[in-house]
């Protein structure tokens, strides 16, 4: 069982603004275990499609490596469009101090997703990483209970969720609310793991976005972007420190 501090960063921002400096700064100051970015958090703002990210696939694996080699940390690398053998998988790749330490498909993409093109992967995975037990699942994959009983099999300790969140006009903060107790707090109690959500900001494709990230214990929503920062950029550093009795998180939030 996870014992200890663990110094946990993620990202919410724009995609294909790549890291901004000042958020590598402090990242680069900070004695980091791990950090998580958004989904397609490197598809770039002339993109008509997801689909265009998987040209660039091999030049943002190398910079996933490079970050994670440079901050010294595991890096939950958002995900890109992966081609293989004819068909697209939206891919998030797990990389340890500049290693790929594994990577995960996401099981549950949308109907249209990538032109509906972008196929569902078949495994759900854990990879053990700095005595850390981490599980991967990317956006839709919530939106399905069987998810978290599925990975709770693996015996995550923490599952992270890279996202990108389309934007809902005139939702009320009780709604929103609401939702993320039903997926990330029931789901985290269903897996027996803390979750971690990043989120992208700003727009993909042409579609809007809103920043929901968030962090979840089992039964309970520990911490999530205030509904009216939504739209905003920024850094988020968590501090879990988790003992026999429970656990206590500090966290602080660095705003664009």
């Amino acid at each position: 069982m996870l014992r200890g501090t663990i110094t946990i960063a993620m990202l919410q921002d724009r995609p294909g603004t790549g890291i901004r400096p000042a958020f590598l700064d402090i990242l680069d100051r900070t004695s980091l275990d791990i950090l998580a970015l958004p989904e397609y958090y490197f598809v770039e703002p002339c993109d008509e499609s997801v689909l265009a990210s998987c040209f660039r696939k091999d030049s943002v694996l190398n910079q996933l490596k490079e970050i994670s080699s440079v901050l010294n940390c595991a890096l939950i690398g958002g995900s890109l469009v992966e081609h293989i053998d004819g068909a697209f998988y939206n891919r998030s790749y797990l990389i340890d101090s500049g290693n790929i330490a594994g990577h995960y498909d996401k099981i549950h993409p949308y109907d249209n997703e990538g032109r509906g093109l972008i196929r569902p992967g078949n495994e759900y995975r854990v990879f053990p990483v700095r005595g850390i037990r981490i599980g991967i699942l990317v956006c839709a994959d919530v939106l399905y209970p069987d998810s978290f009983s599925n990975i709770r099999g693996l015996s995550p300790d923490l599952i992270f969720v890279p996202t990108t969140s389309p934007y809902r006009e005139n939702e009320s903060r009780p709604t929103k609310l609401k939702r993320d107790h039903r997926l990330f707090a029931r789901g985290a109690e269903t897996a027996g793991a803390f979750i971690y959500k990043a989120c992208a900001s700003g727009r993909i494709a042409g579609h809007r976005l809103q920043g929901r990230s968030l962090i979840a214990s089992p039964g309970k929503i520990e911490w999530r972007i205030p509904p009216e920062q939504e739209d905003r950029s920024a850094l988020i550093v968590s501090h879990l420190n988790i003992y026999k009795s429970g656990h206590r998180l500090d966290i602080e939030v660095y705003w664009e």
